[in-house]
């Protein structure tokens, strides 16, 4: 009695947690965690808006938290890798650094984590000092580096953690090389069997799954798998609050939960935090019962100091990347426009720039952009190397093929399937066609017309289209160009075009209604 009347008067200090009666519980649980971090090592740098993030300022509130609590479970839900001109360059090599100094117990691997491949994956897992975990796919013929679960002792909880990544990243927003050496297992019942496992053979008190997956899957696991008492969400936008099985929507804290699901907000804008009390009994089954969950997102914010360590590590790394990439390679005479939620939603100036690159290097008579491949805009003036890197920091390289209009339509359909609800990277910006699209209309009934050349498409005639490898391969839902024929390997990445042209001359690009939308923009 006297230990449980010394926690709660401890608790009772805290302004983060809350009071529970002595009888409830004995102990805490606190999972921190983060979530698409897409190498922010540093603060972002928003237009008219504060700067958030930044790993140092985030060590600083993992540290604040551990003085807090005693029993603190750090993760991260994957996508390390990819995003800004620091990882293009170094490849996860700070971020894994930082993340060793911060204490991370566990990462899950997502889609991005195999984009430089499985040997490179291998060099981040043996420089980093916790384990990247891969539950559902497993190597063909080949050992993946990752293992499928990990038990990590906090303080008096025993936890089994695994991640899970969902049907709607495997395959199509994997490397294409990658992709082929793997084996996707279902989700669900991974969770579920090593859930069992976990509990049976390793004796976890708790079974956590960092996820990789969109938001509705993680709702499904939630609904069907109560042997996982928290679910970690990435890949997808954030919320705040806490999910359960019963919830229409998120609160902020819950009694007797069941099964918990939280997702902190992307690239280190927020420190995610679970509480998870327990009861001072176990439950029927042996495992402790979670009698009270709260959860949170601590904002990183300028206010929050830097931690030191931290903070000379990003500093070291990011004089390095001055020091390469720091040349003015040409310059803009405009703003070149790739702002996430405009070029993955409408036509922009940066998208048919590139487009046009890509058709007039290759001759062809159609060129195809995802929109997810172009991370950031570009500023009039002077542009730098590193600022190329940040706008294209994938190196999936150019591919030329022949389509039939009919399959150029299904391409086409495919670039808007998920507007209005989501702003997708499948998106396309184009070159050498013109389209209209319907909205209005259900998915894949959306076109109105489609003229290539100024002339109308042609279902059955054969027309010469460039692309890059990632969507020539199936990824993003393309998998109509698996029918494509006279493919080429270029062996050349977008954004050698673009170094390119910038060294070539000053760059302008407008907007000219090569995609139209019947009513309003989305």
């Amino acid at each position: 009695m006297l230990r449980l009347l010394c926690l709660a008067a401890s608790l009772a200090l805290s302004s983060s947690l809350w009071i529970v009666p002595p009888s409830f519980a004995d102990q805490t649980l606190t999972i921190l965690h983060t979530s698409e971090h897409h190498g922010q090592t540093l603060p972002i740098e928003q237009r008219e808006q504060p700067t958030v993030g930044g790993m140092a300022g985030r060590a600083t509130l993992i540290a604040k938290v551990r003085g807090e609590s005693p029993a603190v479970l750090l993760v991260d839900s994957g996508d390390i890798l990819i995003g800004t001109a620091l990882s293009s360059f170094f490849r996860g090599e700070p971020d894994i650094k930082a993340m060793n100094l911060m204490g991370y117990q566990a990462m899950a691997a997502g889609n991005h984590d195999f984009d430089f491949g499985l040997d490179h994956l291998r060099s981040l897992q043996q420089l980093a000092k916790f384990p990247i975990l891969c539950s559902n796919v497993v190597g063909r013929s080949v050992e993946l580096p990752c293992r499928p679960f990990t038990v990590i002792q906090v303080a008096g909880v025993k936890v089994g953690v695994i991640s899970l990544l969902g049907r709607s990243n495997f395959p199509d927003t994997f490397n294409r090389e990658v992709a082929r050496l793997l084996e996707f297992k279902d989700p669900l019942e991974t969770a579920r069997t090593l859930a069992r496992t976990l509990r049976e053979q390793e004796r976890a008190d708790l079974v956590v799954a960092v996820t990789h997956q969109g938001t509705w899957e993680d709702l499904t696991l939630l609904a069907q798998v109560p042997e996982v008492d928290a679910i970690i969400g990435g890949h997808t936008d954030g919320f705040d609050g806490l999910r359960t099985a019963g919830s229409s929507a998120p609160v902020e804290e819950s009694a007797n939960p069941g099964s918990v699901f939280v997702k902190t907000h992307r690239q280190g804008r927020t420190l995610g935090r679970l509480d998870l009390m327990m009861a001072d009994k176990p439950s029927p089954t042996g495992q402790p019962k979670v009698v009270r969950a709260k959860a949170q997102n601590l904002p990183v914010t300028v206010a929050v100091p830097s931690d030191p360590a931290v903070q000379a590590l990003v500093e070291d790394y990011a004089q390095k990347l001055e020091a390469e990439t720091a040349t003015v390679i040409g310059r803009s005479l405009v703003t070149l426009d790739g702002e996430n939620t405009r070029i993955r939603t409408r036509e922009t100036n940066l998208g048919n720039l590139l487009a046009d690159l890509l058709r007039a290097e290759f001759l062809t008579e159609v060129a195809l952009v995802n929109s997810g491949q172009i991370r950031d805009s570009i500023s009039p003036g002077p542009v730098e190397i590193k600022r190329v890197l940040r706008v294209l920091p994938f190196d999936s390289p150019v591919v030329t093929f022949a389509l039939t209009g009919r399959e150029l339509l299904l391409a086409l359909e495919n670039s808007v399937s998920q507007l209005p609800q989501l702003t997708a990277g499948r998106f396309l910006q184009v070159s050498g066609l013109a389209v209209t699209y319907d909205l209005s209309a259900r998915p894949g009934s959306r076109i109105r017309e489609v003229t290539v050349g100024g002339k109308p498409l042609e279902a059955t005639r054969s027309y010469s289209v460039a692309t890059v490898a990632f969507l020539a391969d199936g990824g993003d839902g393309y998998s109509m160009f698996a029918a494509a024929t006279n493919r080429v390997e270029r062996q050349l990445p977008l954004r050698d075009l673009l170094l390119d042209a910038l060294r070539a001359g000053p760059l302008k690009a407008s907007v000219e209604g090569r995609i139209r939308f019947l009513g309003s923009t989305p």
